[in-house]
């Protein structure tokens, strides 16, 4: 990759999560950021209340063109919107050799991007699929599981969210679209047609004294994971800290009411979400790994604001690809990291890891 690169470029590095990842990287690489999006005025504003170098610029990533960016001095690109209309952007940083990820975590997202490997061979350069939690952490909670048993026969993860923390539009926005989901998943009964919010599950995580109730979730990570490791089954489910909220998704969900409030607009959401307050900001990743001969361990990340630690581990990503020039095609958070050093650096950010071989 031409040395000229220098550049980390930073699309909707102003939102809730963007801006998190904007603030670490500007602390490690100053003046070596830009932070783009639609309003040139929000990026100036977090530039200047963070005290941040960076440079701020306007872009549309629903243009077909970019005539704002340099491409020629830009080596990484991170896309901090859960949802593209169309894959101009990612084209225009495979033509012009940008490593790219992005925040997206859909299993459609996931899917989109490796279609693009050879093109992305050809061009020197590594894209990496939705970084963050989910997807993210359970693929290399999985990746570590192999190495000490060799194989994984089954997959399961439990998502526990905090309703108190003050979440983004995007996220208000793909929490209410996935909560009234439909699809296909590879089950221990063989792939079954499921819905979120259905098939409850009690899981007690490894920090806490009693279990909770999870539910079906379409989190991509679970399809990823079967797909990639080609285990007998992955299943991903989901609680929110305050289980009467749980319990009452799942009977709106039932009498069909998900629908209905699934059509309201997120910023209605959000103005009803900061009105009252449902439970604590922390968030917990639990994921089973099973073995041969009963073999299972137990992973555990848990930490305060969901929003932070996706940050965070996006921040990671970048400032890995952004350090390395070895890696080339779509790969997995799994593939581009080492995962002692990458748990190693999650701690020293708050969030804690525990492990434990049943």
């Amino acid at each position: 990759m031409n040395s000229l690169k220098d550049k980390i470029l930073i699309v909707g590095g102003y939102g809730a999560v963007g801006s998190i990842v904007s603030k670490i990287l500007t602390e490690k690489y100053p003046k070596k950021v830009i932070i783009a999006g639609r309003n040139k005025d929000k990026a100036n504003d977090l530039i200047n209340k963070s005290n941040i170098e960076a440079l701020p610029i306007k872009i549309d990533l629903e243009s077909n063109y970019f005539d704002e960016i340099n491409f020629e001095e830009v080596h990484t690109a991170i896309c901090c919107i859960e949802y593209l209309k169309n894959d101009n952007f990612i084209h225009s940083c495979i033509k012009n050799q940008v490593n790219y990820t992005e925040l997206a975590t859909s299993y459609e997202a996931y899917l989109r991007l490796t279609n693009y490997n050879d093109e992305v061979e050809k061009s020197g350069i590594c894209l990496v699929p939705g970084v963050g939690l989910m997807p993210g952490l359970s693929g290399v909670f999985v990746q570590n599981a192999i190495s000490r048993l060799n194989k994984i026969n089954s997959v399961q993860s439990f998502v526990l969210l905090g309703l108190g923390e003050n979440h983004g539009l995007d996220a208000i926005r793909w929490m209410m679209e996935y909560a009234n989901k439909t699809y296909t998943l590879k089950t221990e009964h063989g792939e079954e047609l499921v819905s979120s919010f259905t098939n409850p599950r009690k899981e007690q995580l490894l920090n806490e004294k009693h279990s909770r109730k999870f539910y079906r979730f379409n989190f991509g990570d679970q399809h990823i994971i079967a797909n990639s490791v080609k285990v007998n089954f992955a299943e991903t489910r989901l609680a929110f800290d305050s289980s009467f909220v749980t319990w009452l998704m799942a009977v709106m969900k039932k009498i069909n009411l998900l629908t209905k409030l699934s059509k309201i607009k997120p910023q209605t959401l959000k103005k009803w979400l900061t009105k009252f307050s449902f439970g604590s900001e922390n968030f917990g990743i639990q994921t089973h790994c099973y073995g041969e001969n009963m073999a299972q361990i137990i992973y555990l990340a848990e930490g305060i604001k969901e929003a932070k630690a996706t940050g965070i581990i996006a921040a990671y990503t970048v400032s890995n690809l952004y350090q390395t020039n070895n890696k080339i095609g779509v790969k997995r958070l799994e593939e581009i990291i080492q995962f002692e050093e990458f748990v190693k650096h999650l701690k020293e950010n708050q969030i804690n890891i525990k492990i434990k071989e049943v």
